[in-house]
């Protein structure tokens, strides 16, 4: 009998879904922490982010791109991604899907997709 030793299915897809509840004209605000296999923080500090938020996955122009949202890496595993609440005020509410990317070094990985829902503003 041969041995194969190779696996008949590669998955380089490790982003994990996670899906993202707001509300339109509020300051979006989350703590994401990251961890290695062994546990231990990943130091972020030289990450470059982006995160986009589209109305489907195959929409040709995101409804929030990456230069609406600040981010914020550190050395303890924590990225904060902020926008501002007129960034929010911008997007109507409704279903959208979302991916977070980083960049080290020219090696870009996706973390993070899912759902995106902005539910609307009740206060004007």
């Amino acid at each position: 009998m041969a041995t194969c030793n190779n696996p008949s299915v590669v998955n380089l897809d490790n982003a994990q879904r996670v899906d993202i509840i707001c509300r339109k004209g509020d300051t979006f605000s989350i703590e994401i922490d990251f961890y290695d296999a062994n546990d231990n923080p990943i130091d972020l500090t030289a990450y470059t982010w982006k995160m986009d938020v589209s109305e489907s996955d195959t929409s040709p122009t995101p409804v929030l791109n990456d230069t609406d949202f600040s981010y914020n890496g550190n050395s303890s595993g924590k990225l904060y991604v902020t926008a501002t609440a007129n960034t929010m005020a911008t997007i109507d509410g409704g279903l959208y899907v979302y991916g977070l990317q980083s960049n080290d070094s020219g090696t870009v990985k996706t973390w993070l997709y899912g759902l995106f829902t902005v539910n609307e503003d009740i206060v004007e």
